[in-house]
């Protein structure tokens, strides 16, 4: 019996010591980013029986279990996930917050206000060249304005979709690191049929730094196997096997997106969160719907105004008018896609007046003469053939394929264009372009600022008027005339411009909001794990006393029992 005794004994200093072993390793990861607190779950050992009676053998070491909540993981990962997305959507809004304008830098609304006010202030003195200037230089202004701002949304789309090269670097790297800890913890665990918990911690960890870049789930099956997905099911990993992502198929406006690099099948439901969700959302629907707000409004307001500017006249008629539009089919409609003009869509039949002029500006006869257009039917031909009929002028297309309508020694101007077709092709215009991106001042009147249209032509008489501002009203109204040319919902230049501003306040407001949200759940989060899974050095200092002391007793049994065999033997002595 005093063998068993001391076998018991043996058995709970091993067991105790073990117990502080594992505390001792708690404590020393006290600090350690995802180390679950691990607990020493002791048994008692299979008892003997003699004579009926079972006597206990004492105890061992069962287990040693992390503590670890799999639900409040799963939470952890989502959080994680939307998250980055919010942070990601937050930081790159706020890169382009410069485009839009602050209170210290005027914006594309001054630019605006400060265009039509000169125009206003050109209404009122159609002939101070000073005030044409500054319709020029407030045009300019604009022209500029829309040209930067897309230049920098470009520029911040292009390094969204580097990002999402970098993250992706970043995932097939973890992607591997995963597939290596599962095959350290199947080998580990098959070896001793204990969990692997430092390994299993570190496939956690592993697992939510993925989370911050991608959405993915985890699937634990039988016999230690793991799985991990995307949020839609695409195998990433499975055991030690890893399917990497790489850049492949369409997504946005000439970007490429996110594949499966073994298959080219693109990885449903990326964009959805983490900074990979976050980028792709800010580079198409958030900084690839700015740049078509701003094409949009570039365009509606190059043709609007141009459609009134074509119609006018300046302080001095031209001798020469060419289109800054490129003829690429003479023998083509007007209106043809093959004409490859931005807006040739927008002509319609009609017909505009040509008004001739001698040396002198005297009109040459009165009423101009007639261009009829019929859409989908005259040809660039055609107009050039009833322009060169006129008595005056002549008409033809240069090496460049721009329309060139010369008077010689005399003068040309434009009246009652009801076909769109001037500033379709963009005779007589004040803008060129079609888009944030081209968009610019007309060559005549960069060249000249008499050429600004303020008054118009009289059709009946042909007779100019340098003191008119007919036309100039007429552009000071179109700021709040709804127009869409390119297929957009009918808005005036200002709305668009207003809810361009609004749009972008609003997805600011939003992602600030999310990440707010996000990160007070994170908090909550990562305080019930602690609670779970931290490790208190107070509770383990108070556990290492528990275990301290039951090994002092046993000690006390094994000390015990050999005074009791040492008195034994002294009678055989």
């Amino acid at each position: 019996m005093i063998t068993g005794a001391l076998n018991t004994a043996a058995s709970s200093i091993k067991a105790q010591q073990q117990a502080i072993d594992v505390i001792s390793h708690n404590i020393a990861n006290v600090n350690t980013p995802g180390y679950s607190r691990q607990t020493a779950k002791l048994a008692t050992m299979t008892p003997d029986t003699l004579a009926n009676f079972h006597f206990g053998r004492g105890v061992q070491l069962q287990s040693i279990q992390r503590a670890v909540d799999p639900f409040l993981t799963r939470s952890l990962n989502t959080n994680s996930n939307q998250l980055a997305f919010s942070q990601t959507m937050e930081q790159g809004l706020n890169g382009v917050e410069s485009v839009f304008g602050s209170l210290d830098t005027p914006g594309l609304s001054t630019s605006l206000d400060d265009f039509f006010q000169a125009y206003q202030l050109l209404a009122n003195n159609p002939q101070d060249a000073a005030q044409r200037n500054n319709v020029r230089a407030r045009g300019v202004d604009i022209a500029t304005s829309l040209n930067t701002m897309r230049s920098q949304l470009v520029d911040a789309q292009n390094s969204a979709n580097q990002g999402i090269s970098d993250r992706i670097n970043k995932v097939n790297l973890l992607l591997d690191q995963i597939a290596s800890l599962n095959t350290q913890i199947s080998a580990q665990e098959g070896a001793s049929s204990n969990p692997a918990n430092d390994l299993r911690d570190q496939r956690d960890i592993a697992v939510r730094d993925l989370s911050t870049l991608m959405p993915v789930q985890t699937v634990n099956g039988n016999n230690r196997s793991f799985l991990l997905q995307s949020m839609s099911g695409d195998l990433l990993v499975q055991d030690s096997d890893t399917r990497q992502l790489a850049r492949g198929g369409t997504a946005g406006t000439n970007f490429t997106g996110v594949v499966i690099a073994a298959n080219g099948v693109p990885v449903s439901g990326i964009d959805s969160g983490g900074e990979i969700g976050g980028l792709i959302t800010l580079r198409d629907n958030r900084l690839g719907s700015y740049i078509s707000q701003l094409d949009s409004l570039a365009a509606n307001l190059s043709f609007g105004l141009n459609q009134l500017h074509a119609n006018g006249a300046g302080l001095t008629l031209p001798g020469s008018v060419t289109s800054e539009q490129t003829v690429t089919a003479a023998a083509s409609a007007v209106d043809a896609a093959a004409q490859n003009v931005p807006f040739a869509a927008q002509i319609v039949s009609g017909s505009f007046k040509v008004h001739v002029y001698d040396s002198t500006g005297t009109p040459v006869s009165s009423g101009g003469t007639n261009i009829t257009i019929t859409k989908g039917s005259t040809t660039v031909n055609q107009v050039i053939s009833q322009l060169t009929a006129v008595s005056g002028i002549t008409a033809s297309l240069d090496s460049s394929g721009r329309i060139v309508i010369n008077a010689g020694s005399g003068r040309v101007g434009f009246s009652g264009d009801t076909s769109n077709f001037l500033a379709a092709y963009e005779i007589g215009s004040f803008f060129h372009g079609n888009s944030a991106a081209n968009i610019s001042i007309s060559a005549t009147i960069k060249a000249n600022a008499n050429y600004i249209a303020a008054g118009a032509i009289n059709a009946t008489t042909s007779l100019n008027n340098p003191g008119g501002n007919d036309i100039a009203l007429k552009i000071i109204n179109f700021q709040n005339t709804a127009l869409g040319v390119d297929g957009s919902t009918k808005s005036s230049v200002l709305d668009r411009t207003s809810n361009l501003g609004v749009n972008y306040a609003t997805h600011v407001q939003s992602a600030s909001r999310g990440r707010v949200f996000r990160s007070a759940e994170a908090q909550s989060l990562n305080a019930q794990r602690q609670a779970i899974a931290g490790v208190s050095t107070d509770q383990e200092l108070i556990n290492m006393i528990k275990f301290q002391r039951a090994y002092q007793a046993s000690a006390k049994v094994i000390q015990t029992s050999n005074q009791m065999l040492d008195s034994l033997l002294s009678l055989i002595r």
